[in-house]
């Protein structure tokens, strides 16, 4: 299973939820489409990112995002150092309490 730190969680300018990586991926990554589940990875961004979100608040997006990538062989785990952008504060509690020890 490869392993991969998260360093970025924002919403892009079309409301998709980016869980950018340290570093720049694999090109491998690419494939995680085929899993269709409305995660995708960005090449140039470096990181997975959901459909647009109509429906799903982000902290439900970024579960589901880190479950699929692991089904697919790809274990992210959150940096304690990762960037927050425009992620409203309730969903980066529920996310951050989920990764309280």
């Amino acid at each position: 299973m490869d392993t991969e730190i998260i360093g970025q969680i924002k919403i892009t300018e079309n409301g998709e939820l980016l869980l950018a990586v340290v570093g720049d991926g694999k090109p491998m990554y690419q494939h995680i489409y085929r899993e269709a589940a409305g995660i995708y990875w960005d090449n140039d961004l470096h990181g997975f990112k959901s459909a647009p979100i109509k429906e799903w608040s982000y902290s439900k997006w970024f579960f589901h995002i880190v479950a699929v990538a692991k089904s697919a062989g790809i274990d992210l785990q959150l940096s304690d150092k990762a960037r927050w952008q425009d992620i409203p504060e309730k969903d980066k509690n529920e996310i951050m309490q989920s990764y309280a020890v």
